[in-house]
């Protein structure tokens, strides 16, 4: 269904995002998991045709028979909300301030060429279907009229109102609590067709995810399976990841990664995770390419 091979994120001659490629299946939820700053969300972008200005993505990445890369803004805009969507961090930033919830859900359907009417009686539809309560009445509601959760929702209606292959989303859950987080990860599991679901919460890709792509210093450096990928780390950044984040004894201290992740582009030379890994030698001076058959990981030392 979508496979990206090569694509590279450049702002002027500064790469943010270099040589990432993945593969995701028709039905099948892929996990992209990082800290912040490891260029998950421009990955994101640039298959969505979003980027900020200034920023451009190169390489392939094709859904189906339609190039994502390097094609004009004409062709993105027919695929946007039909082929593909996506549902943002942030809903109050995406939805209209100004407009209806209902005329928001029907305006992606009247764009892509459904008749008005019809476009109307489908969005209450899909505000049913993503299960909120007195659909024809909330349709008449403003976002600021809303809670966090019920707009978070409203944006998944707004994504599958064309019944899209691929649904991506960036961190959908991050501003919601724990319940309604909940609540949202069920919903997204039950309707999503293929997902590609960005996060930073390992536990939300267990739970969602059947496959797991690990980047960092905008570079894939782990991928595979979930099982493979949490109960077997490879990339010495994927152990230090997944061991921060174990509960541990109280009274003991938290295990860490050493350093901070270096600002967008000043990542170092060679293996990108080398400045902060206690395994780096002079070897990690030359990059590491992405091997491996199935579990695969871009590593000179690689763990047991």
């Amino acid at each position: 269904m979508l496979k990206v091979d090569g694509l590279t994120v450049r702002a002027d001659t500064v790469e943010l995002v270099r040589d990432v490629s993945f593969a995701i299946a028709p039905g099948e939820r892929v996990g992209l998991i990082g800290e912040s700053g490891s260029g998950k969300s421009l990955t994101a972008l640039s298959l969505m045709g979003l980027l900020p200005e200034g920023v451009t993505a190169s390489g392939l990445a094709r859904l189906g028979d339609h190039d994502l890369v390097g094609v004009p803004e004409s062709r993105l805009k027919s695929l946007r909300g039909r082929e593909l969507s996506m549902v943002f961090q942030e809903p109050m930033t995406a939805l209209n301030p100004l407009m209806r919830i209902g005329a928001q859900v029907a305006e992606v359907m009247t764009l892509h060429g459904r008749p008005r009417q019809e476009a109307h009686r489908r969005s209450i539809e899909l505000l049913e279907r993503v299960r909120l309560p007195e659909p024809a009445q909330l349709a008449r509601a403003y976002p600021h009229q809303l809670s966090g959760g019920q707009r978070q929702r409203v944006m998944l209606a707004i994504a599958l109102a064309n019944n899209p292959g691929l649904l991506i989303c960036d961190e959908p859950t991050t501003a919601l609590d724990v319940t309604v987080q909940k609540q949202m990860l069920d919903l997204i599991a039950e309707v999503a067709p293929a997902l590609l679901f960005i996060t930073h919460d390992l536990a939300v890709v267990a739970a969602m995810c059947e496959r797991v792509l690990v980047m960092y210093g905008g570079r894939v450096v782990e991928s595979g399976t979930l099982r493979e990928v949490f109960t077997r780390p490879r990339h010495r950044y994927t152990q230090g990841l997944l061991a921060a984040s174990r509960l541990t004894p109280r009274g003991t201290r938290l295990p860490t990664i050493a350093g901070s992740v270096p600002p967008a582009g000043r990542f170092p030379s060679g293996c990108v995770f080398r400045n902060r890994c206690p395994h780096a030698t002079l070897t990690c001076e030359t990059t590491p390419a992405l091997t491996g058959d199935g579990h695969a990981y871009a590593c000179w030392h690689p763990a047991d």
